[in-house]
Parts: C-alpha cells; sequence; structure tokens
C-alpha cells in the first residue's frame, strides 16, 4: 500500500508534534487535543490546570467557538497544551495563556503561547498566538 504525500507529511507532522511535546512539557503532563474533539460546554466551577490546557488546545484549532489559529501558511489541526504553564484559571475577561506545541495544515510546528480571552459565561471570545518558535519546517521549505 502505497500513502500519498499529504497522508506522510500529516503523519509526519504528528510524530513530530508528539515528539516535541513530550519534550516540551514531559509525556504524562500534557494535554493533547487532535482536530475533531468535541468542545466541553462551559461550567461555572473553577477549571483545573489540565483541562484549561485541554481548552485553549481545543479553541486553537477551532473546536471551542473560534476560528482555528492561521500561521499564514496553514490553519492549526494539532495543538499540545502543557498544563504546567497555564496562566491561569478561567475568570471574566481576564485572559488565559499557556505553552503549545501546534501543528499546521502548511507541515510546520511551532511552539507558541496561546492566549484566550473569554466572556462572562465562559465562552471564548478572543484568541491569538505569540510568534513563537519554528520547530519544524513545512515539507516544501
Amino acid at each position: 500500500m502505497k500513502l500519498g504525500s499529504g497522508e506522510v507529511q500529516m503523519g509526519k507532522v504528528l510524530v513530530i508534534a508528539a515528539l516535541i511535546v513530550a519534550g516540551i512539557c514531559g509525556a504524562a503532563a500534557c494535554a493533547a487535543v487532535q482536530a475533531g474533539s468535541q468542545p466541553r460546554p462551559p461550567s461555572g466551577a473553577p477549571m483545573d490546570s489540565a483541562t484549561m490546557a485541554r481548552d485553549i488546545a481545543r479553541i486553537a484549532m477551532g473546536n471551542g467557538g473560534l476560528a482555528a489559529l492561521d500561521n499564514g501558511d496553514g490553519l492549526a489541526t494539532v495543538a499540545y497544551c502543557d498544563p504546567a504553564t497555564v496562566s491561569g484559571r478561567l475568570r471574566v475577561s481576564i485572559p488565559v495563556s499557556a505553552s503549545c506545541g501546534i501543528g499546521y495544515s502548511d507541515g510546520s510546528v511551532w511552539r507558541q503561547t496561546v492566549t484566550v480571552s473569554f466572556d462572562g459565561l465562559g465562552r471564548p471570545v478572543a484568541d491569538q498566538a505569540s510568534l513563537g518558535t519554528e520547530l519544524v519546517q513545512p515539507a516544501g521549505g
């Protein structure tokens, strides 16, 4: 069975992202999410860092009410956020951030700080990513 270049490229991105994440935050401590995960409804209860990291990763990929992050050449398809780097708890009008490994549809993988702002009901209203560090370049460049 021969795999297409897109399948091989995505497989490489996923493997590389997993290795990067293990190096960034330790395999046991990471919150990993892939595109297609269902968003968790907001709740009034305080969230722990692992839950908040998973939510930030979902939001970065467009599975939390906002569009997926865009690096200019592709959209975020895989995100892993380190719970140990979550800046705080979900509070009204106080942005929350975390250090994340993000794989984009162009094949690049970046380490970026993702910041999300929430409304009074715990719904994300804005997100942004730092310039970050490119860890893996796209296959063509």
